[in-house]
């Protein structure tokens, strides 16, 4: 059993219920509610002999079912929760994606003919990084067993989110990542090479793979690609590098202190797809080239569709059920017996 999150206003509560407490047993205390008579009476001594009744036993009852009452409505605010916890044997591929978060992906794969004419009709244009983010989005929408990790990289390698089924975590954090969240003057594809290899290395799954999706070659790296990829084969984890983006000349966008697209330049874009080539010859992977999102999507969904599935068991599903409303009512019911006997049975005189 869990507690639900409490606000700052509940805890002041609980406290003063708990002072509330405290101070009337104290209170109760300092008065010798223990030995102070109920009833005074001149001929006490008549009454020596006489037999004590039951309601002697009782006369603390009320006292101790208002303790436990307010003890349970405390429990009660609270809020527990009961968590069943469902585990589900399922089929899966853990998979690490290692995502080129360089400058070079904001380069724009169109012609300038192409570019003008999307103004003209007040089309978006979208960049290397938006097609990438969005087929991202789409692939793991589509998933429902395999455990996906990112891997970001530019300058330095990131990681963006461990091995998880928690897809809802994953969209939300690919919702708001941003080009500019990292230093893109770099990239360092051993470096996330090895970030990906190192969150598979406590996996348990049978089948594990790396996808790199790049579209430029190493540079800055601390260690070599080729070097991570021999270590990868080693550890029998393939990595299917997909290079995105044309080869050649392509649109660098300019864009003013806002944000918005003024002008763009051609610019010789340098890719070394030969580098990717060997990687994935060295883990038997596979080499990919996707010009555009469509073949993007197209190469992601074939890399897992060539994969043997393996069973593994995950957290699938925690249902959570409020038990609050049991220590209230019952907290509720015993300060009415107190209150009962408190008024019939054994009400104290005078």
């Amino acid at each position: 059993m869990t507690w639900a999150e409490t606000t700052p206003a509940l805890v002041v509560l609980y406290c003063g219920l708990i002072a509330l407490f405290l101070g009337s047993i104290t209170l109760e205390v300092l008065k010798g509610w223990r030995r102070r008579p109920t009833l005074l009476f001149s001929g006490h001594r008549r009454l020596a002999d006489t037999k004590r009744g039951l309601k002697v036993y009782f006369a603390r009852l009320p006292m101790w079912l208002r303790f436990l009452a307010l003890l349970l409505l405390l429990i009660g605010l609270a809020r527990p929760q009961k968590i069943e916890a469902e585990t589900a044997e399922v089929e899966g591929v853990d998979i690490v994606v290692a995502f080129d978060m360089s400058g070079s992906m904001a380069y724009l794969d169109y012609t300038r003919e192409e570019i003008v004419e999307a103004q003209n009709a007040q089309q978006p244009l979208r960049d290397r990084f938006t097609d990438g983010v969005d087929v991202l989005r789409s692939f793991i929408k589509s998933r429902k067993y395999d455990r996906v990790s990112l891997v970001v990289f530019g300058k330095e390698a990131f990681l963006q989110f461990p091995l998880t089924l928690d897809y809802g975590v994953m969209l939300a954090i690919l919702d708001r990542m941003k080009l500019e969240d990292i230093d893109g003057q770099g990239t360092v594809i051993g470096d996330a090479l090895g970030k990906s290899l190192a969150r598979l290395r406590t996996s348990s799954t049978k089948t594990k793979l790396i996808i790199l999706i790049t579209d430029g070659e190493d540079n800055g790296s601390k260690v070599s690609p080729i070097e991570m990829a021999k270590t990868a084969a080693d550890h029998k984890v393939p990595v299917f590098p997909i290079l995105v983006g044309k080869e050649g000349e392509t649109m660098g966008p300019v864009r003013d202190q806002l944000g918005k697209l003024v002008d763009v330049r051609p610019i010789r874009d340098n890719v070394n797809p030969q580098l990717l080539k060997e990687i994935a010859e060295l883990t038997k992977g596979r080499f990919y080239r996707a010009i555009d999102r469509q073949e993007l999507e197209k190469d992601l969904h074939e890399i897992l569709d060539t994969f043997e599935k393996t069973r593994l068991v995950d957290l699938a599903a925690a249902e959570r059920t409020d038990v609050f409303p049991i220590f209230v009512w019952l907290g509720l019911a015993l300060l009415m017996i107190e209150l009962l006997l408190s008024q019939t049975w054994l009400r104290r005189f005078p």
